[in-house]
C-alpha cells in the first residue's frame, strides 16, 4: 500500500509498517503539521462493504471516546485514502507486565494497569458500547507502562449486538472469547469483562486460561471447561487476585462483576491489602529488592516520634519486620520483641531457642523465625505459642512462597515446605547454602559456601542451572530477569538469567554485606568502602556517588523516592533516590546499626545493635 518515504495527503510522511491486518495496515508516520510521530491506520483498497463498514465503525467509535485508558484519535481522512491518525503506542502488550512477581513494584505496575483498563471498560460500557475483541494485542502499553485499549473494529452499540450475533457472526479471538460470544448468543458489557479476565489470567500466569490445537477446541473449553486457578499456575499470584480473575471468568454473565468500575474498585481493595503485607517479608518481597510502597512523604522534615530501649537489638543479618501493623524486632537475647508502632511500647515478647539470624517473616497466621543455630520456629500470631519447630533444619534463610515457604540450609541446599512444616521438595546443592533464598522468574536463587550460584525451579525443586561466582554472604536481589550478585570481596555482578551470562561487573572497593537495592532502572549498592553508589541497572555505570560517614552493613531501604541507610556509626541517613541529594541525618545510637531500616505506613523505623529502636516520621 505505502512504503517508507511516501507522503499521505501532503501531511503524513510514512516511516515504516507497524502491522498488517485483513482490512487495514498500520504505519508509523510523521505528522508534518504537528511535528509528532503517529500511528496511521489505512483502509485497504477494494475491500468488501462489510469490511469497510467495520473500519468506519471503528473510526466512529474512537471519535466518541475520551479516556486516559483508550488510544486517542488525532485525525481522519476520507478522501482517496480512508485512514485515521492515532496515538502511537510502543511499549508492547499488557502481558509484558507478567508473569507476576510478588514484589511491590511488579504488583503496583500490574494493579495500576489493570485498574486503568477496568475503568476504561466501565467508561465504554456506560456509553452503550461493547468492545468484543479485548486481547493482549489490543491493550498496549506506553513506554511509561500506561495501558491503552485500542482496535475497536468489532465494537457494537449494545442495542444492536443481539442483531449482529443473530446473523451468524462469531467474531473475536478464541483464547479470550466469552462463552456467550463463542456460541453466537447476545453479547454485552459482561462479555468484555470475561475477556478482561482472560487477559489478566494470561498476564499473571504467562498462559491463556484455555489452549488447544485448534480454535474450535479452545471455544469448547470456554463454554464447558474450568481453568486452573491462577495462583496454582503461579504461586506468586495472591489468592485474592486469583479469585477475582475466576469471577471474571464465570460462564454465566450474570455471575460476573456488575461493571468495569466495580472491577476497578475490587482491584483497589486488593492492592491496598497487598501493600500492607510488603513489610511482612524481609527486603520487601521475593526478589529482595529493598523497595517498599509506603514511607514518609518527605524525608527532609523527619522528626523522632519515639525511642525504645530494648535489652538487645538485631545483629546482622537479622532485622525488622511487621505483622499486621506491629513491629517485630529479632534480638540477640534469644527473643522476638513485638512493639506498637504508635508509641514503641512492648506489646509482647516471644522466647526463642537462640538469637534471631534473619528478619522475621509473617505468613498467614504465624510468624516464622530463623535462629542463629539454624532452628526454624513457627509462632502462632498473635497468641505467641510455638506451633512447630525444626531443631535439625540448620536453616540459613526462609521466604514465603505462595501458600508455603522456601528455605535454604547448611545441610544440603534448598527446600520448599508447607506452612505446617511438611516438606514438599528438596534440592541437594552439594554444599551448605551461604545465602537466604531469592525468588524471581520462577526460580529459587542462592549461593553455597563453595561459591556456586544455584537456580532451582520454584514449583518443583528441579535444578535449572548453576554457575561459579565466588564467595557471597549478602542476599541476592533480582528484577526484570537480572540477578545482582554481591561478592563478599566487593565485586557486584549483574547476571542475565535468560542468557546465563554476566552483563556487567562493578567494583565497590570494600566488603559487601548489604543486598543491592533495585528501583526501576537504578541499583543502589553500598559496601564497607564508605561509599554509596547509584548505578544504571542496564549498564552498571555510575549515576551518582556519595561518600558516607561510616561503613554500612545493613541493606538500605527505599520508600517514596527516598533511600534510607543505617550505618556502623549508629546514624540514620536519607538521600533522594534520583539525585543523591542528602535529605536527613540523625544519630540513633552510639552502637552500630546492622538491621535494614523498615518503612511502615508514614514512618521509618530503625534498630541498633545495643537495643535502641527509633521511629521517624
Amino acid at each position: 500500500m505505502f512504503q517508507a518515504g511516501d507522503v499521505v495527503d501532503n501531511r503524513y510522511d510514512i516511516l515504516g509498517v507497524l502491522g498488517t491486518g485483513g482490512m487495514a495496515q498500520v504505519f508509523r508516520a510523521r505528522d508534518r503539521h504537528l511535528e509528532r510521530t503517529v500511528a496511521l491506520k489505512v483502509l485497504r483498497p477494494h475491500l468488501t462493504e462489510t469490511d469497510s463498514e467495520r473500519f468506519r465503525r471503528e473510526i466512529r467509535a474512537l471519535a466518541r471516546l475520551n479516556h486516559p485508558g483508550i488510544v486517542s484519535i488525532y485525525d481522519l481522512g476520507l478522501g482517496d485514502n480512508v485512514y485515521f491518525a492515532m496515538e502511537l503506542i510502543e511499549g508492547g502488550p499488557v502481558t509484558d507486565l507478567g508473569p507476576l512477581e510478588a514484589d511491590p513494584e511488579a504488583l503496583e505496575r500490574l494493579f495500576r494497569a489493570a485498574i486503568t483498563v477496568a475503568e476504561a471498560l466501565g467508561y465504554v460500557h456506560r456509553l452503550g458500547m461493547v468492545h468484543r475483541d479485548l486481547t493482549p494485542r489490543n491493550i498496549l502499553l506506553t513506554q511509561q507502562g500506561h495501558p491503552k485499549v485500542m482496535d475497536f473494529g468489532l465494537v457494537q452499540l449494545t442495542e444492536t449486538s443481539r442483531e449482529l450475533t443473530r446473523t451468524g457472526f462469531t467474531l473475536g479471538t478464541p483464547q479470550y472469547m466469552a462463552p456467550e460470544q463463542a456460541t453466537g448468543e447476545a453479547t454485552g458489557a459482561a462479555t468484555d469483562l470475561y475477556a478482561f479476565g482472560a487477559v489478566l489470567y494470561r498476564t499473571v500466569t504467562g498462559a491463556a486460561p484455555f489452549d488447544a490445537d485448534n480454535d474450535q477446541a479452545v471455544l469448547y473449553q470456554h463454554v464447558y471447561g474450568s481453568p486452573t486457578p491462577a495462583h496454582e499456575l503461579n504461586p506468586q499470584v495472591p489468592p485474592v487476585l486469583a479469585r477475582l480473575i475466576g469471577t471474571l471468568l464465570e460462564k454465566d454473565p450474570e455471575r460476573r462483576p456488575l461493571s468495569g468500575l466495580a472491577v476497578a474498585d475490587a482491584l483497589r481493595s486488593i492492592q491496598s491489602g497487598l501493600r500492607a503485607r510488603v513489610t511482612h517479608v524481609a527486603l520487601g518481597g521475593p526478589g529482595r529488592r529493598g523497595v517498599y510502597p509506603d514511607g514518609p512523604a518527605s524525608a527532609a522534615g523527619l522528626r523522632r516520634r519515639w525511642v525504645r530501649k530494648l535489652e538487645e537489638g538485631p545483629q546482622w543479618p537479622a532485622g525488622l519486620a511487621a505483622a499486621e501493623g506491629f513491629v517485630l524486632v529479632g534480638q540477640r537475647s534469644d527473643a522476638l520483641a513485638v512493639l506498637r508502632p504508635a508509641d514503641g511500647g512492648v506489646h509482647a515478647s516471644f522466647e526463642l531457642r537462640d538469637e534471631v539470624s534473619q528478619a522475621p517473616v509473617f505468613a498467614e497466621d504465624r510468624v516464622v523465625v530463623v535462629s542463629r543455630d539454624g532452628t526454624l520456629q513457627a509462632i502462632a500470631w498473635p497468641r505467641g505459642e510455638t506451633l512447630w519447630h525444626r531443631d535439625e533444619a540448620d536453616v540459613v534463610g526462609v521466604l514465603p512462597f505462595g501458600e508455603g515457604l522456601v528455605l535454604t540450609d547448611r545441610r544440603d541446599g534448598a527446600a520448599c515446605w508447607d506452612l505446617d512444616g511438611a516438606e514438599r521438595w528438596r534440592y541437594p546443592a552439594g554444599a551448605p547454602a551461604a545465602t537466604p533464598p531469592t525468588v524471581h522468574a520462577g526460580l529459587v536463587l542462592f549461593t553455597d559456601e563453595a561459591g556456586w550460584l544455584h537456580a532451582v525451579k520454584a514449583d518443583s525443586g528441579a535444578p535449572s542451572f548453576k554457575v561459579e561466582v565466588g564467595p557471597v554472604v549478602a542476599t541476592l536481589s533480582a528484577a526484570g530477569g537480572v540477578l545482582l550478585i554481591p561478592e563478599r570481596g566487593g565485586a557486584l555482578h549483574a547476571f542475565d538469567l535468560s542468557r546465563r551470562d554476566t552483563d556487567w561487573t562493578f567494583d565497590l572497593e570494600g566488603e559487601l554485606w548489604a543486598t543491592p537495592v533495585i528501583w526501576g532502572q537504578y541499583v543502589y549498592a553500598v559496601s564497607w568502602g564508605r561509599r554509596l553508589h547509584c548505578l544504571s541497572l542496564r549498564t552498571g555505570d555510575d549515576v551518582w556517588v556519595r561518600d558516607l560517614p561510616a561503613a554500612v552493613t545493613a541493606t538500605p531501604a527505599l520508600a517514596a523516592g527516598t533511600l534510607y541507610l543505617g550505618t556502623e556509626g549508629g546514624e540514620l541517613l536519607a538521600y533522594d533516590a534520583r539525585s543523591g541529594k542528602p535529605l536527613f541525618r540523625d544519630r540513633v545510637s552510639s552502637g552500630p546499626i546492622q538491621a535494614s531500616p523498615l518503612p511502615l505506613a508514614d514512618s521509618i523505623l530503625v534498630a541498633a545493635l545495643d537495643g535502641t529502636v527509633a521511629a521517624y516520621g
